[in-house]
C-alpha cells in the first residue's frame, strides 16, 4: 500500500484544479490582502496547524491592527456583524466544496463541489466559530504574551484536525469534535502531521512573509499562486490522516 505521502501526492497532480480553492479564498480576505498592502516592508513568522483550506495568509505573519482607521461605537459594531456573518459562510463554503471534493478524489468518485458545499457548510461554519473561539478565549492571557501564545498553540493543536474528520467520517459536529480531541491526545500520526506542518509552515513562513510584505500586489499575488498546489497536498494528508485506508501510523 502506498504511503500517505504517495498517495496525497497522486491525488494532488489528478486535482489540480482544486487549487483555485485556496486561490480564491486568499483573495477573498479582503481585510489581510488590505493589510498586506498597507505594509511598505516586514519580517516575521507563524506557527500554523493544518486547516482544511490552507491560503497564503495560513502562510504569513501579518502585521497587527487593521489597514485603515477604524470607526467605534454602535456603527462599526452594525458593520461588523453581517460581514462577519457573509464571510463566515463564504469560507466555511469554500472549506466544504474543496474537502469534499478531494474526499471524493481520494474514494474514486468525480469532483462534486455543489454536493459538497450543501452536504458539509453547515459544520464548516461551526469549524470556522470554533477556530474564532479559540482565539477569543486567549484573549485574556494577551497580558501575558507567552502564556496566551501556548494557550492558543495548545488549543489549536487539539482541534486542527476537526474539518477533516467531518469528512472524512462524515460525522456531526458534536461527535467530530469529541473524537478529533481524543485523536489529539492520542498523539500519533495526528501529532506527527500536526508538528511537522508547524515547523514546515514555520519555515516558510519565514520566507513568504518578507516576499508578501516587501513587494505589494505583486506579492501577494506570487505568494497566493506557491502556496495554492501545496494547499491540495496539505488538505489531501489531512483526510487520510482520518480516512480508513490511512488509519495506520506509517506517515512516510
Amino acid at each position: 500500500m502506498p504511503s500517505r505521502a504517495a498517495r496525497a501526492r497522486e491525488v494532488t497532480l489528478n486535482s489540480l484544479a482544486l487549487a483555485l480553492f485556496p486561490a480564491v479564498a486568499t483573495l477573498l480576505s479582503l481585510s489581510n490582502v488590505a493589510r498586506a498592502l498597507a505594509a511598505n516592508a516586514g519580517a516575521g513568522i507563524t506557527f500554523p496547524f493544518p486547516t482544511g483550506l490552507p491560503t497564503l495568509w495560513t502562510y504569513v505573519s501579518l502585521p497587527s491592527g487593521p489597514a485603515g482607521p477604524s470607526v467605534g461605537g454602535p456603527l462599526s459594531i452594525t458593520a461588523f456583524v453581517p460581514l462577519f456573518v457573509v464571510g463566515l459562510l463564504v469560507t466555511a463554503a469554500l472549506e466544504a466544496g474543496f474537502l469534499g471534493s478531494l474526499w471524493r478524489r481520494l474514494e474514486g468518485d468525480p469532483i462534486a463541489v455543489w454536493t459538497s458545499v450543501r452536504r458539509y457548510t453547515l459544520r464548516m461554519v461551526g469549524v470556522n466559530l470554533l477556530r474564532f473561539l479559540v482565539v477569543l478565549a486567549a484573549l485574556p492571557l494577551f497580558v501575558i504574551p507567552p502564556l496566551a501564545l501556548l494557550a492558543v498553540v495548545v488549543l489549536s493543536y487539539l482541534v486542527y484536525g476537526l474539518p477533516f474528520q467531518i469528512v472524512a467520517r462524515d460525522v456531526s459536529f458534536g461527535p467530530a469534535l469529541r473524537s478529533t480531541v481524543s485523536t489529539a491526545l492520542s498523539g500519533g500520526s495526528y501529532a506527527v502531521f500536526g508538528i511537522a506542518h508547524l515547523l514546515a509552515g514555520a519555515a516558510a513562513s519565514v520566507v513568504l512573509t518578507g516576499v508578501v510584505l516587501s513587494t505589494g500586489p505583486v506579492g501577494v499575488l506570487a505568494g497566493t499562486a506557491v502556496v495554492a498546489v501545496p494547499a491540495v497536498f496539505v488538505a489531501t494528508y489531512g483526510l487520510l490522516v482520518f480516512s480508513a485506508a490511512g488509519s495506520t501510523d506509517r506517515v512516510a
